[in-house]
């Protein structure tokens, strides 16, 4: 066994402390740069703000619920002692009342019983020794028979559900085009790191061999330095690039999330994708659909059923100038020993009636709400107006987009050719580094253009599906 000298063992200890205290944790594991429909994928079910859209369900749902409460069926009593006085009476009344959804009516039963001695203006509390059992309806027969405030409600809570929908859709919609667009940000930026990162390394492996004609003698040296600063700023030019490209995968972080809903930052040296299965593709018949669904599209589905939840209220507000007249029947049998006034079957009818000789509020609603209704009526057609403007402008921003880059892609391959050519005539001797540079300034350039320009293009379609309203849904 080989022993150490203590202040080594000591030393080799510390070191080691140190290392386990000082050390780096370990960093964060990025994932891989997504598809858009892996990233459409991740805003739709993981990310906390589409969660949070999905919650509305719940609550208008339960607003229906509430709203139906208002004809569930409840049970009531009623209790009457007198504890002094010359008279001794005790009286109890149980009724199950069951609420109807039309003629705001309802059907019950009620069981009462009483027992001791009451005055003659309360006779009506007295039964035979078993009790009275009864069963009636009552119903509205003017107002309140075709409508009343527990049935606009029920209607309305009903109503809010499809607004939620509609404004979920919309919400839905803009959502992804914000995580959507910024992937196209980082997309664009990140293939220009590529094309000119490639372009570099092409002019790398040039710079080796003008250096070895340098050093032959073959070429002057200021020809070289000519050379190394165009490639100096080429490289400055991946340097802003990667910045760009940094700062949108810092932002496209915020859209793209794993499973459990959590932020993923993207790797900033990964290649950008190939194939970014781009799912907005537009052709000239899906440009129809798209224009046909303007008149599905929320903004003018939430204005629509604003006009169906003015007109619940103002049939509300001509419901309460109407008469009040409501009917009420029944029928009663007392059960065991007593007066023989109790005996038998008794049949009972009863109306009721009211009229409002000023009704001013109910009036004042009537024109509020008119006017509401014709308020709606304008700002639907205004809204629809603005949405096919919209689209129609979207439509000829695309056509435009699509010539463009076509045309883009030709003055990209016509720079290609120009410095291929005047690299020729450079490495002949009929061109200088100068006139070289400018060529491949050109071309690098140009296909920096041809990738902003297709950019373009999937934003011109990108918006097309947006105005529609479509994104969420793109088998349009």
């Amino acid at each position: 066994m080989i022993k150490l000298p203590l202040s080594i063992v000591t030393g080799l200890l510390c070191a080691g402390l140190l290392n386990i205290v000082f050390a780096k944790p370990p960093l964060t594991a990025k994932a891989p740069a997504p598809t858009v429909s892996e990233l459409i994928q991740a805003m739709q079910y993981h990310h906390p703000y589409t969660q949070a859209i999905a919650e509305g369900e719940i609550q208008s749902s339960a607003e229906v619920d509430i709203a139906l409460s208002e004809f569930d069926p409840f049970v009531e009593q009623q209790t009457s002692s007198r504890v002094s006085g010359y008279y001794d009476g005790l009286a109890l009344q149980q009724r199950a009342v069951k609420p109807l959804s039309f003629f705001s009516g309802e059907v019950y039963t009620e069981y009462r019983i009483a027992d001791g001695d009451f005055p003659i203006y309360e006779q009506e509390y007295e039964t035979l020794s078993g009790g009275e059992a009864s069963v009636g309806i009552a119903v509205s027969l003017l107002k309140n028979r075709e409508v009343d405030k527990r049935r606009v409600w029920l209607k309305n809570a009903r109503l809010a559900g499809m607004q939620w929908q509609a404004q979920a859709q919309e919400l839905l919609n803009g959502f992804l085009y914000k995580g959507i667009a910024e992937y196209l940000s980082w997309y664009e930026s990140a293939l220009q790191v590529v094309e000119v990162e490639s372009l570099l390394a092409t002019a790398t492996e040039r710079e080796r061999a003008l250096t070895t004609r340098v050093e032959r003698g073959d070429l002057a040296r200021a020809t070289l330095t000519e050379f190394r600063a165009n490639i100096l700023e080429q490289r400055l030019l991946v340097a802003k690039l990667k910045q760009k490209r940094n700062g949108h995968a810092q932002s496209l972080s915020y859209y793209w999330r794993n499973s459990t809903g959590k932020m993923q930052s993207l790797v900033t040296t990964v290649t950008p994708p190939a194939n970014i299965e781009w799912p907005f593709h537009v052709t000239n018949t899906q440009i129809a659909l798209l224009r046909q669904q303007i008149g599905q599209h929320p903004e003018l589905a939430l204005l629509r059923m604003d006009q169906s939840v003015a007109q619940n209220k103002y049939a509300l507000a001509e419901n309460a100038l109407l008469p009040k007249l409501d009917f009420k029947a029944s029928i009663a049998r007392d059960i065991g020993s007593g007066p023989n006034s109790l005996d038998g079957t008794e049949s009972k009818l009863g109306l009721s009636f009211s009229y409002p000789l000023g009704n001013r509020k109910a009036k004042a609603e009537q024109v509020k709400l008119a006017s509401k209704q014709r308020e709606l009526s304008n700002k639907y057609l205004s809204t629809k107006q603005s949405l096919e403007q919209a689209f129609e402008k979207a439509y000829e921003y695309w056509i435009q987009a699509k010539d463009i880059a076509d045309l883009q892609q030709q003055n990209a391959e016509l720079a290609q050719q120009l410095s291929n050519m005047e690299r020729q005539r450079f490495d002949a001797g009929d061109s200088d580094m100068f006139t070289l540079n400018a060529r491949v300034s050109n071309e690098i350039q140009a296909k920096m253009k041809v990738i902003q320009t297709n950019i373009e293009l999937l934003n011109a379609e990108l918006m097309l599906y947006r105005v529609a309203a479509m994104l969420h849904d793109t088998r349009v």
